[in-house]
């Protein structure tokens, strides 16, 4: 498969992954006006806190054994049917155990996350939604390394579709609050595992080998530290500031953080093609030239995305509908200025992504974790810190300074296990520019006529950095119509 091939392939389920990975995360931007209509600032803060402790279970979940199947159902020794199998059983055995312990100790849950034991019926909720997810993962995982981006978009466009209704019905309709969410998840989540029970129903019928689940786990588990690592960093914030600033502070963050993670539908769709793509390319003589190629095209999309959502969502989420009715309730309005720093965020977390490429084919995953826990130190050291004294924004430039201590430290070792030949003009010109534009947001009080003149100069000087050149666009133009 030549360079061109390969990122027209590439695109194209990426494309299709974008379209599904945008729809199911859509939930939370959707609900987002909803919820910050319907919900106080502190009954936010307890939605987001017991999410983000979902988030967190979800790696002890899988302790690594989604990846674990990609990797070795492309470069393993044993039957595919026998990884899947193998690597199922394991993964579901576990769920029920680890869903039986969190019903059991709720009650103790409750205190360490809420301080308060009336949060115990909540974290029942919560076992099940993480088993339902648990017992559902890894048939997707067949989807993607089957490159059926279609099926996979549809199934997760119905999830979310029964979601948003069933949240719709409970928040809105019923006036259940926080329970509502949790019990439109619940049912979504029972839905969705009978959708994709027809899916996986060839690979069950394979055996359940010791040695392969001896040989995925190997691999898999020494990604469980990683893996909580990345949560810290993602969801220490949360924790920290309901005890330095307060649950309502909290919600605020919270709700502002959600429409900061706009370019994480970007990066998550990226992720999902991109992990079995260049496994699947590795043995290819031109392998590194095909992922120098992707890095540069994926940071020009993320810097123009990062900079254009920065200047213009603003006014978007605070425009009046009508009714005084707005995108992001008034309440919420004082996070605003953190949203910019969250896409940076956002963008060095995809850099990391693109990076993990030798740590895979070399089979260095135990390693991950140290420089995501070094992210992670990171994050909490600098929260300690700059949370007390600049409040939300401290909190937000912590998220920043983490993913870009991950990515910097994985792009060192993966240039001395792997080297691939990364376009480091390119990338310099497109980082000049997102700095620049950055602080012109920040220190320029522009109105909106302004903004939209400062977007004119910086596609400009897109151009004039040969970005928008006619050889560059029409290799795009071609790649993004999947054309050879």
């Amino acid at each position: 498969m030549s360079v061109k091939n390969a990122l027209i392939n590439l695109t194209r389920h990426s494309y299709i992954y974008t379209l599904s990975t945008f729809i199911q995360r859509m939930l939370g931007l959707i609900m987002t006006p909803i919820y910050t209509t319907y919900l106080a600032q502190n009954v936010y803060g307890d939605y987001s806190l017991l999410y983000a402790f979902m988030a967190f279970m979800n790696v002890v979940y899988l302790y690594g054994m989604d990846v674990a199947f990609m990797r070795f159902y492309f470069l393993g020794r044993f039957k595919k049917e026998d990884v899947y199998s193998s690597a199922f059983w394991a993964v579901s055995g576990g769920a029920l155990l680890v869903s039986g312990l969190l019903v059991w100790l709720s009650p103790a849950f409750s205190q360490l996350i809420f301080s308060d034991d009336m949060y115990i019926w909540p974290l029942k909720l919560a076992a099940a939604i993480l088993f339902m997810d648990t017992f559902s993962n890894l048939p997707y995982l067949i989807l993607r390394v089957e490159e059926r981006s279609v099926a996979y978009s549809v199934v997760r466009i119905l999830r979310f579709l029964i979601e948003l209704s069933l949240n719709i019905w409970f928040v809105v309709v019923q006036k259940e609050g926080f329970l509502g969410i949790l019990y439109a998840n619940v049912l979504a989540s029972l839905i969705n595992v009978l959708m994709l029970l027809p899916i996986q129903w060839r690979y069950l019928k394979g055996r359940f080998r010791l040695p392969a689940f001896k040989e995925m786990a190997l691999f898999g588990l020494p990604l469980i530290p990683n893996g909580l690592a990345y949560l810290l960093i993602e969801m220490s914030d949360k924790f920290l500031m309901n005890h330095f600033l307060g649950r309502e502070t909290l919600g605020v963050y919270a709700a502002n953080y959600k429409f900061g993670t706009i370019l994480l539908f970007l990066v998550s769709a990226f992720r999902t093609a991109w992990q079995p793509f260049f496994l699947k390319v590795a043995r290819q003589e031109d392998a590194k030239q095909i992922y120098a190629r992707v890095l540069t095209y994926f940071t020009l999309i993320g810097v123009v995305m990062v900079v254009g959502v920065s200047y213009l969502l603003t006014d978007v989420l605070t425009f009046d509908i009508g009714g005084g009715f707005y995108l992001l309730g008034q309440r919420y309005w004082a996070g605003l200025p953190i949203i910019p720093v969250i896409l940076t965020s956002y963008l060095f977390y995809g850099l990391y992504v693109n990076f993990t490429v030798g740590v895979y084919i070399r089979k260095r995953t135990r390693l991950m974790f140290l420089f995501t826990g070094a992210g992670a130190l990171v994050n909490i050291a600098s929260n300690f810190y700059l949370m007390p004294a600049y409040g939300m924004m401290g909190a937000a430039v912590a998220t920043l300074f983490s993913y870009m201590v991950m990515a910097g430290l994985l792009f060192a070792y993966n240039q001395k296990i792997y080297p691939v030949p990364y376009d480091y003009k390119a990338l310099g010109k497109l980082f000049l520019l997102l700095v620049a534009f950055l602080a012109a947001w920040f220190f320029f009080d522009l109105n909106l006529a302004g903004r939209l003149l400062t977007l004119t100069v910086f596609m400009g000087l897109l151009a004039v950095f040969g970005f928008l050149n006619r050889s560059l666009l029409t290799q795009l133009q071609n790649i993004l119509r999947f054309r050879k």
